[in-house]
């Protein structure tokens, strides 16, 4: 009799999809049968949606022969999951950070000497791909990045910005990869008078790149000229077709937050933190963008926090616990802390001596469309890379 063939499908896969990439691994050699159900569009698809794991992962970056990252688990107590950066890509390296995460598969930029190199990595797997970019593209420093599924194509598409500014104005150039198909090309950019990026992380949400951008304005106040005003605005670049646009009408802000503000992911929708310095606390507004884009609604009011300049929302824990990360230049260390607004309390989860160390929110999830592809590369059966660089 052949395997499981006296189970109704429907319970097969339903139990499959309960499972971690790890089992599902194994579970592809049982049968043809269970081949061909693991590695369905469909079911790589419901297994995303199915496992809804968020961790939190720092990704330390430094001089010397140590690259790795560290995750601290949603259900953890602390406790933090270490592993090395696969080592290959990281020959020659001086320099790297992780630029962006999607459904467990995380994106690295690495600085060469005379060079930078991007791969994918899968965290669940171990396997990476290297993504060489063609010369033919010309120089291009990177300035902000993007990453992340894009639902309406069933694709993953990795945009790279450089910024060309020029007497003021903000220039942006632009280059996207295609999982899929393998590929870069470059995209029509965007030019914005008076305007420069913000200094803050952009996101990726639904297959929509955002970023802030500010332009000045003169600000005068009862005939006197002073510094002047910073109004922000979004820019946008829908990875479905390669366009760029912007938000600009309605955005949560005052004079008084000047560049105080971020942008992060709320359960699938944009969000935005706007921060404001009191005399001794500190006030955190918790905003989300509407899937029109036409209106934005409060979701928190944080406050009292520590007046701590530099403190970041970065994202939610569990889409309950606001991730807040704020630099002590005392003590030279990144402390990490969770926010809880229905309590109104913080707790401190970890700190990090922050020499060379950038943050970063990674979901956690079995991401088999990828690991679909290393499963396909190490077989050496279902697929082919083209050119022998690409194996890893």
């Amino acid at each position: 009799m052949a395997a499981g063939s006296c189970l109704p499908e429907d319970m097969i896969r339903e139990t499959l999809l309960r499972l971690p990439v790890q089992s599902l691994l194994r579970f592809q050699a049982v049968c043809k049968r269970w081949l061909a159900l693991i590695t369905s569009s469909n079911f790589i698809l419901a297994h995303c949606k199915h496992r809804p794991k968020h961790s939190i992962m720092l990704t330390n970056t430094w001089f010397g022969e140590n690259y790795g990252i560290s995750m601290l688990e949603a259900d953890a107590t602390g406790k933090l999951d270490h592993r090395n950066l696969p080592s290959s890509p990281m020959n020659n390296a001086v320099n790297c950070r992780g630029i962006g995460s999607s459904n467990g598969l995380l994106c690295v930029y690495v600085k060469k000497t005379h060079n930078v190199d991007y791969f994918l990595w899968n965290l669940a797997t171990g396997k990476h791909r290297l993504l060489l970019f063609p010369p033919a593209l010309g120089n291009y420093t990177p300035r902000t990045f993007g990453f992340g599924f894009v639902p309406e194509i069933n694709d993953y598409k990795l945009l790279i910005v450089d910024d060309a500014s020029f007497e003021g104005h903000l220039n942006l150039r632009a280059v996207v990869y295609t999982l899929s198909t393998d590929s870069w090309k470059e995209v029509e950019g965007v030019t914005v008078s008076r305007s420069y990026l913000g200094p803050r992380i952009s996101v990726v949400v639904q297959g929509i790149w955002y970023d802030l951008i500010f332009r000045e304005e003169e600000n005068i106040v009862q005939g006197t000229s002073r510094e002047p005003q910073k109004v922000p605005s979004i820019l946008r670049f829908d990875m479905a077709n390669d366009v760029f646009s912007k938000i600009e009408d309605g955005l949560p802000y005052d004079n008084a937050c000047g560049r105080n503000m971020n942008l992060m992911e709320y359960k699938e929708l944009l969000a935005m933190g706007v921060y404001r310095d009191e005399v001794t606390t500190f006030e955190l507004e918790i905003w989300t963008l509407m899937k029109n884009e036409n209106c934005w609604t409060k979701l928190f009011l944080c406050r009292p926090l520590p007046k701590i300049m530099t403190m970041m929302p970065l994202g939610f824990l569990n889409d309950k616990e606001i991730i807040l990360s704020d630099y002590s230049t005392e003590l030279l260390y990144d402390i990490l802390q969770l926010y809880d607004p229905s309590t109104q309390k913080s707790s401190v989860v970890s700190t990090w001596k922050s020499l060379y160390t950038s943050k970063l929110i990674i979901t956690w999830k079995a991401w088999f469309q990828w690991m679909r592809l290393v499963i396909k590369l190490c077989a050496d059966v279902f697929l082919t890379w083209k050119g022998s660089s690409r194996r890893s």
